[in-house]
This record gives C-alpha cells, sequence and structure tokens, in this order.
C-alpha cells in the first residue's frame, strides 16, 4: 500500500512538473511605434490578460533593439515588434511569428518644407538618412532605385537614429530622410516637412520564442485571444488609449490617431469578428523581400528563415476561441495608477 501512494504522489508530481504555465512575459514599444504601442499598453493597463487566464508581465521598451535583446536573453516571451525586426530576430534566434496586427502606419521619403526638391528624382546628388535594419531601410533604397538613382553613387542614403534624422532634416544638414508614423504627420501637422512619397505598409508582427511556444500552446492561444480582445478595445476607445500612448511618445494624441488611421482594426473594427490576426500573403511577400535586402545589403550573412518560422495555427486557433466567447469592451476593467 505505501509502494503504491508513493507511485501515485510521483505521478502527480511528474504530471504537475510537466503541465504548462500560464505565466507569460510580453515587450512592447512604448515610443515611435503605432498600434503595437497602443495594444501593448491596453494589455498593460487593463484586465484583459487575467481574464484570460494569464499571469502576465507586460514590459515597455523604448526601442525595438531593446525589445530584440531581452527576447534573445529569455527575458520575454512575445514582443510585439515590426516585420523587419522579425527578419533580423529570426536569422538569430529560434522564434516563431505568431501573429499581425497590421499596419502600424505610413513609412514616408520626406524633405524640408522649403526644399527645392519636387520628386524623388531631384534627390540627385544629395542625402537620404534612414535607420538601417529597421522597416524604413528597404522602402528608403526602393524609392531611390524607383527614381532611376542608384544608391551610394547618385544618392548617399546613410545611417541616423530616428530622432538625429529627424533633427538632421530639420537643420538642414540633409536633404530627405524616410521615417515613419507618427512622426510623418507630426512633421506634415508642423509644417516642418512634407511627404515625397509614402505607403502604409508598416506591418507589424507578433514574435514568440519556440521554447515558449513548445512548453506553453495553450497559454499561447490564450495571450492571442487577449490579443484580439485587445485590439477590438483599442479600436473602441481611441481617446482613452492614445492617451495613454501620448504619454511615452510625446506626441500629441490627434497625431497617434492619424497615423494610426492606416490600420483596418484601428479605423474599422466594430466587433471581434473584424480583427484579423492570422499573417497573410501580403506580410509573407514584404518579409521575404527584405530577407532578401538584407542578404544582398550585408546586413545579415544567411537570409533569414521567415517562411519556415511563420506558424499560423495559433493565431487561427485562437480566433475560433475568441469568436466561440463572449467579449464585452465595455466590461473591461482599467487598473489603477
Amino acid at each position: 500500500m505505501k509502494n503504491f501512494l508513493m507511485v501515485v504522489i510521483l505521478a502527480v508530481f511528474c504530471s504537475a512538473a510537466g503541465s504548462e504555465s500560464n505565466h507569460i512575459r510580453i515587450g512592447y514599444p512604448s515610443a515611435g511605434a503605432l498600434i503595437n504601442g497602443q495594444v501593448g499598453t491596453v494589455l498593460a493597463n487593463t484586465d484583459i490578460l487575467e481574464k484570460n487566464g494569464l499571469d502576465a508581465e507586460v514590459t515597455p521598451f523604448l526601442y525595438g533593439s531593446q525589445m530584440q535583446e531581452a527576447l534573445l536573453a529569455g527575458k520575454i516571451d512575445i514582443a510585439l515588434t515590426s516585420e523587419a525586426n522579425f527578419v533580423n530576430i529570426t536569422a538569430k534566434f529560434p522564434c516563431k511569428l505568431i501573429a499581425t496586427l497590421g499596419s502600424a502606419g505610413r513609412i514616408a521619403i520626406m524633405v524640408r518644407a522649403d526644399s527645392p526638391v519636387k520628386k524623388i528624382s531631384d534627390l540627385k546628388g544629395k542625402t537620404v538618412t534612414t535607420v538601417f535594419g529597421t522597416s524604413a531601410h528597404y522602402p528608403a533604397v526602393q524609392w531611390v532605385l524607383k527614381a532611376g538613382l542608384i544608391p551610394d553613387k547618385d544618392v548617399k542614403v546613410v545611417h541616423m537614429a530616428a530622432a538625429e534624422g529627424r533633427a538632421a532634416l530639420v537643420k538642414g544638414d540633409v536633404e530627405a530622410i524616410v521615417i515613419w508614423d507618427p512622426f510623418v504627420e507630426d512633421f506634415v501637422r508642423k509644417k516642418a516637412a512634407r511627404v515625397l512619397d509614402s505607403n502604409p505598409s508598416f506591418l507589424t508582427t507578433t514574435v514568440a520564442s519556440s521554447e515558449f511556444l513548445k512548453n506553453n500552446p495553450e497559454a499561447a492561444v490564450n495571450f492571442l485571444v487577449a490579443l484580439n480582445q485587445a485590439a477590438l478595445y483599442m479600436a473602441k476607445n481611441h481617446a482613452l488609449v492614445n492617451g495613454w500612448i501620448s504619454k511615452t511618445m510625446g506626441v500629441p494624441a490627434e497625431i497617434i490617431d492619424k497615423g494610426s488611421s492606416y490600420n483596418a482594426a484601428y479605423s474599422k473594427a466594430k466587433q471581434l469578428k473584424d480583427i484579423k490576426l492570422a499573417p497573410g500573403p501580403d506580410l509573407m511577400t514584404r518579409l521575404e523581400q527584405i530577407a532578401d535586402f538584407n542578404l544582398k545589403s550585408g546586413l545579415l550573412k544567411e537570409k533569414s528563415p521567415v517562411k519556415e518560422n511563420t506558424d499560423v495555427t495559433f493565431a487561427k486557433t485562437a480566433r475560433e476561441k475568441a469568436l466561440a466567447g463572449k467579449f464585452a469592451p465595455a466590461g473591461v476593467s482599467v487598473k489603477e495608477k
């Protein structure tokens, strides 16, 4: 009898030890990145994660590079980040792209408001700044090529941190900058710069470590259910959510609203079925383009396995679970600060 009890206790212990945890660590951008920023603040400032049975740590990061480092170091399990960051991360770390929140606004090539430049081809002999390795780098080079110019021969395309590049444009140290919202809209509103061309294809990605997905598949699905709900909450509460992210971005809420309006969920979602997190063909095409570009440019030594490390099953399962349940944005509680 004693031996039998020991076997039962051991079996229960082993079962508990092998079961997955509901603990999850999430990183999101608190400055300079729309949609991921707003949804991250929703997850941090409401009880949506708790309502989905998750014991969560939600950490804001000022820069995408810091979030990358945290994921690589095992300090977070999931990162709400950009398509370019996923390309960079998956080249050196076992992870999966499991969802997307869609567009994060525009990427634009801009010149000073008083610049004589009228079109991109007028930039011959000039300098364009962008942030190498980010989602703005690839379109910067593509715009130059499309205008019939050769990068680093006809036009200097140089790396500058986002804040430094904006300051250099304002001072006239460079002729043009390739930047993203909300900074595009901020420049336009201040009449400090104008857009030569733009594209609302700055795409978001939700990236999870492969180890977390392997050990906690149910928690991953529950997180994506929460992400569905947080996106709808954002769509229903623009003023509140933009007010939260405005404090860390240092950008007025109305500018954040304009930049975010290019996101379909933000501008059009009325119910959960309008939120679509599964990566689609447009995102996959852009990931392959950036992966090829990074390899050709020498940013990476090998092409990132973006297709191999994209898994839509979690998002599809989460969508079914979310739509089968009941969720009312009005029933979400905001945490006291």
